[in-house]
């Protein structure tokens, strides 16, 4: 690594870690022609380190990093061998992160829960990327008050309302720190395909009645969000910002319907659309798409990486509104696909302030 890097932590080792850690080994030995930023603001992907990581497994507990993110249930495909990162899993709080349906997947390691706080301090990160499963509310708040207390910015990849939550705000823009999220947005996942081809329609003068996106997956994200709790609280995330992209009122359904193990870490989902158009002609769409859920969330979470470090260094604190509706489901105020494309770049140039 150079010294020109961006420290972080992660808390959850799960599929979208795992894609993290093999992109970081996979576009230092080149494959630039595959990334839309091969640089951002100066910094490449290899310069993301790893320095600490937190989860409850007992399959991944105690174990260096680089053997961690290849341990059940993780079924993440090995892109590209990973050396030794000197980087151990830590034993973080379970407070909320099993669901009833993942309590017969993983068994909570023995070990003393470690002193997060310290352990951030220790090993000089940055930032905290919250991995943890949809609807662990409790764990990401605590997970979040100790990067506070460590004086480490977070992103948030995660539904729960951290930039969508006034006190939470307030408390990063008192430390001077950055924070992103909420609820990571794939490259080529669900909620952005589903906001553009919708976008298209109407700006073509489709008028849009009814729509859905419901999808099947085999990461444990997936079985995760069966849990009626957490799915609902994800499925309102991703229908509010569906709904956004459209000006009027319509009737929308999206979210996870079932978890198949042998899918592995794909996804597939499910598009229909009905609306009308010119003389009242009928406009139906039905497609199916099939992407792998880790490196597709990892293809936006290294790009927010980047962006916090940009923030970071020019000092700016709370949430950066035009990283957070560029790079996430669940931003502090909705802006269109388009115009977040086009703010974001504007922030990374500068030509934006936050």
């Amino acid at each position: 690594m150079s010294d020109y890097s961006i420290k972080i932590a992660v808390a959850g080792v799960g599929n979208l870690t795992s894609a993290l850690v093999q992109a970081i080994y996979y576009y230092t030995e080149g494959h630039s022609e595959e990334l839309i930023h091969p640089k951002l603001g100066g910094f490449s992907i290899s310069d993301i380190q790893l320095v600490a990581a937190f989860d409850i497994d007992q399959s991944k507990v105690g174990k260096d990093l680089s053997d961690a993110i290849f341990s059940a249930p993780n079924n993440k495909q090995k892109v590209i061998n990973i050396p030794k990162l000197n980087v151990m899993v830590n034993k973080g709080p379970t407070l909320d992160g099993i669901s009833e349906y993942t309590e017969e997947v993983i068994k909570v390691a023995s070990e003393v829960d470690a002193n997060i706080v310290e352990i951030l301090k220790q090993s000089k990160a940055e930032f905290l990327v919250i991995n943890t499963p949809s609807g662990s509310n409790q764990a990401v708040e605590t997970y979040a008050q100790a990067a506070l207390d460590a004086g480490v910015g977070v992103i948030n990849s995660t539904p729960t309302k951290l930039v969508r939550n006034p006190e939470w705000v307030k408390k990063f823009v008192a430390a001077g720190l950055p924070l992103l999220g909420d609820d990571l947005q794939s490259q080529a996942g669900g909620t952005i395909f589903h906001k553009g081809v919708l976008e298209v329609l109407h700006e073509q003068g489709i008028k849009i009645e009814d729509t859905y996106q419901l999808d099947v997956s085999g990461g444990l994200e997936g079985l995760t969000t069966l849990d009626y709790s957490r799915r609902q609280n994800k499925r309102k995330v991703k229908e509010d910002t569906i709904k956004r992209s459209i000006p009027y009122d319509i009737n929308v359904a999206a979210g996870t319907t079932d978890y198949l193990d042998f899918l592995g870490s794909r996804r597939i989902g499910h598009y229909w659309i009905k609306g009308s158009g010119f003389l009242g002609q009928e406009v139906k769409i039905d497609i199916t798409m099939i992407t792998d859920d880790g490196s597709n969330g990892a293809a936006s979470l290294v790009d927010a990486i980047r962006a916090a470090k940009i923030a970071l260094a020019r000092g700016k604190s709370g949430p950066i509104i035009n990283v957070c509706a560029h790079l996430f489901k669940g931003p502090p105020s909705y802006i269109s696909r388009t115009d977040a494309i086009n703010r974001f770049s504007e922030f990374i140039t500068g030509e934006r302030d936050s």
